[in-house]
């Protein structure tokens, strides 16, 4: 075993491929199967299932793969430390978000880590919530943020933002100067929501059934998966909706569309930071976890 080889198994493992994995590292998809094979026989285990389309690691092959990370951490390590060279780093880093955090929150921090760490190469998901904690589980991301928790004893939660959410409407739809509405107000109206799995949809249904009122009170539903979709359909009059505060500045600003707040109507919520409580973090994420520190996205 050596570190060539641990190289090849975890990008395999994250790029969930040989050929990209192959591709990667600039050498043949024949030489990085006989290095996986020669590494799985060494182990006397099967690291990685290739019986489906997509190829997924075993039981055995997540337990190794905190090992391999471990070791070329350690590695990675004693470079940088005897170089004195942040750039040493030279990584895969995968990060699943839900789309507020994802869209509107960390590009700037990837922006300024990127250029403490230029060869990271950083791959980030836009998936709703509950498909970034599958990814967690599945170790198909390294670290993710999302805008709900679950109770689940594999992952760890920790606050990393604030939010709140908007009624947004057309413009001129309520009277002008009206800054807080009531929920009746609004149920005479088409009301556009996220797809399920949203935490943004599940905070909206969450408060609305505090108040006693459900998705199927209004006058009808439109779902749409996207933020940017929805600002849209407001704009051009299609219904009202209920979107994070940090999603709609520029409409806002700009007056495409006008914001209110529902009296006795709680709409705040937090942005966690992800992660796997059993899983070894590679030194990327571990640094963008300090680049992040106590401050708030």
């Amino acid at each position: 075993m050596n570190f060539w080889q641990l190289k090849l198994f975890i990008n395999v493992a994250s790029l969930k491929s040989f050929s990209l994995a192959a591709e990667r590292l600039f050498i043949s998809q024949p030489s990085v199967s006989r290095h996986i094979k020669a590494l799985e026989k060494e182990l006397g285990v099967v690291l990685i299932d290739r019986s489906r389309s997509t190829i997924a690691l075993t039981d055995e092959g997540k337990k190794f793969m905190d090992y391999a990370r471990r070791l070329l951490n350690i590695q990675q390590e004693a470079v940088a430390d005897l170089s004195s060279n942040a750039e040493q780093i030279e990584e895969l880093f995968y990060i699943g978000a839900s789309t507020v955090p994802g869209l509107y929150l960390l590009p700037p921090k990837l922006t300024d880590y990127k250029q403490l760490y230029p060869r990271v190469e950083i791959n980030l998901a836009i998936r709703d919530s509950s498909a970034v904690m599958e990814g967690i589980l599945d170790y198909s991301f390294d670290l993710g943020f999302v805008g709900t928790i679950v109770e689940n004893g594999h992952l760890s939660f920790k606050p990393v933002g604030n939010d709140e959410l908007l009624m947004v409407a057309p413009p001129g739809l309520f009277p002008e100067g009206e800054s807080e509405i009531m929920v009746k107000d609004c149920l005479p109206y088409t009301l556009i929501v996220r797809e399920r799995g949203s935490a943004t949809r599940l905070r909206l249904e969450q408060a609305l059934e505090e108040r006693g009122v459900k998705l199927q009170d209004f006058k009808d539903l439109v779902y749409i998966d996207s933020p940017e979709g929805i600002k849209q359909a407001v704009r051009y009059g299609m219904g009202i909706s209920f979107l994070s505060n940090r999603s709609v500045e520029d409409y806002l600003q700009a007056g495409r569309i006008s914001g209110y707040r529902i009296k006795n109507l709680h709409l705040t919520r937090k942005f966690y930071l992800v992660c796997h409580r059993q899983r070894v973090r590679s030194r990327a994420a571990r640094e963008f976890i300090n680049l992040i520190g106590d401050s708030t996205l």
